[in-house]
């Protein structure tokens, strides 16, 4: 198996665990100064700081997480999610799937450009 197809295995199994890990221990999100953090946060930072790295330090399994963390939630960032319930809606789900269907497209050059 060849480095970008690992890279779309790992952010899919990502995206797998952390649906099914949110999915069954449903809690809020932290709050910190009355601003609500999400998952998605957390993942789309780390791949920024993974990007800006990337000449002094290439990890790809870590950047596969962080895209895996960030796109569980893309569909409800899209909709403009508010409930646990958006986030598992069918149009939510759509718009993941289309997601990860651009993600294997485009494995090879996000690896290439990462790399």
């Amino acid at each position: 198996m060849n480095l970008y197809d690992k890279y779309f295995f790992c952010t899919l199994l990502t995206i797998i665990i952390t649906r099914t890990f949110v999915y069954l221990f449903n809690r809020p999100s932290p709050t910190i100064k009355g601003f609500r953090t999400h998952h998605w946060m957390f993942g789309l930072l780390l791949s920024i700081i993974l990007f800006c790295i990337s000449s002094f330090y290439v990890n790809i399994y870590l950047l596969s997480i962080s895209m895996g963390i960030f796109l569980d939630e893309i569909g409800f960032i899209i909709v403009r999610g508010k409930t646990h319930e958006d986030n598992y809606s069918p149009k939510s789900f759509m718009i993941l799937m289309f997601f990860i269907l651009l993600l294997f497209i485009f494995r090879k050059n996000i690896v290439n450009f990462y790399l």
